[in-house]
């Protein structure tokens, strides 16, 4: 009876640290899979408490009835042993340090569980936080990038009325070199909108190099683990392959020595093509440049 209410009430906490973590996520995320993933769990858990507690009325209903029973006949001293008491009670004694030992590792195992979703979740926001500042980043160029847009803009309005107050006048030396002027002032803005349309071509190619570099980290990642595991397989092979020469040394040898090593043979074979490609590719790894660099070939 005590460990089943001991079971309820680790399983009632439980329920409310998932309805917390459910609430919170509701407010700030919208992942629909998730929630109904949350819901079920939830849920099973309800029935499992409710199950516990049926059990548990059910044992007292069940006591309350037998130790109501009438009985009819003369009451009689207990004939029963004392060495049978004893082993009785040293019997329930070990059910219930068993029990406690259970309950125990139970307790641990969710509190290990609750340190390693802890642990996740302060993974998941140091990568929330540095994928939130490279967006910084790239939202600061583009304000950059606006911002050079609208001088322009500006710049060719100045231009264009300077133009249009030129032609009105009729003056002639005056207006010829205010005439050079503007043209000068018109070139350099052709000049500038075309450095303009450069540093904007070159910052589309930087932030498309970006995106690529980061899908062949992932990639990379991907084959290194490939690696790691036709690693400890060759390791096991080898020293299995070694065991079995050192039984194999004072006998005939009934392993093919051939095999083996032409197996050794292709699988660093292999290793040694996946380390050539990463080479060739870790060479064609463009870094994407700073700020600096697209205000020097802005400016």
């Amino acid at each position: 009876m005590l460990i089943l209410l001991f079971r309820v009430t680790a399983n009632v906490k439980l329920l409310l640290k998932l309805i917390q973590d459910h609430k919170d996520a509701c407010d700030k995320e919208k992942n629909g899979s998730r929630r109904m993933l949350r819901v079920a769990t939830m849920i099973t858990i309800l029935d499992n408490v409710r199950d516990r507690i049926q059990k548990s009325q059910s044992f007292g209903n069940k006591r309350s009835e037998v130790d109501l029973r009438r009985c009819n006949t003369d009451l009689r001293p207990d004939n029963v042993p004392s060495d049978v008491k004893q082993s009785r009670e040293s019997a329930v004694d070990d059910e219930n340090e068993r029990l406690r030992k259970e309950l125990n590792a139970s307790l641990a195992a969710q509190k290990s569980l609750q340190a390693m979703c802890s642990s996740f979740g302060k993974r998941k926001e140091i990568m929330a936080a540095q994928l939130s500042r490279k967006v910084q980043e790239l939202n600061g160029m583009e304000e950059l990038v606006n911002d050079l847009k609208a001088q322009n803009k500006t710049l060719l309005q100045k231009v264009q009325e300077c133009v249009s107050k030129h032609k009105e006048k009729k003056y002639g030396g005056v207006g010829g070199g205010e005439s050079q002027g503007n043209v000068a002032l018109q070139e350099r803005n052709k000049a500038l909108s075309e450095q303009l349309l450069k540093s904007l071509d070159g910052y589309r190619s930087m932030k498309r190099k970006l995106k690529l570099a980061q899908e062949e980290n992932v990639k990379m990642h991907a084959t290194m683990d490939e690696m790691r595991e036709k690693i400890m397989r060759s390791l096991e092979r080898v020293g299995s392959f070694k065991e079995r020469l050192s039984l194999s040394s004072g006998s005939k040898p009934q392993i093919d020595v051939q095999e083996e090593i032409l197996a050794l043979e292709s699988i660093f074979e292999c290793f040694q093509m996946m380390v050539t490609k990463y080479d060739k590719k870790q060479g064609e790894c463009i870094q994407p440049k700073g700020r600096s660099m697209l205000v020097s070939l802005l400016f």
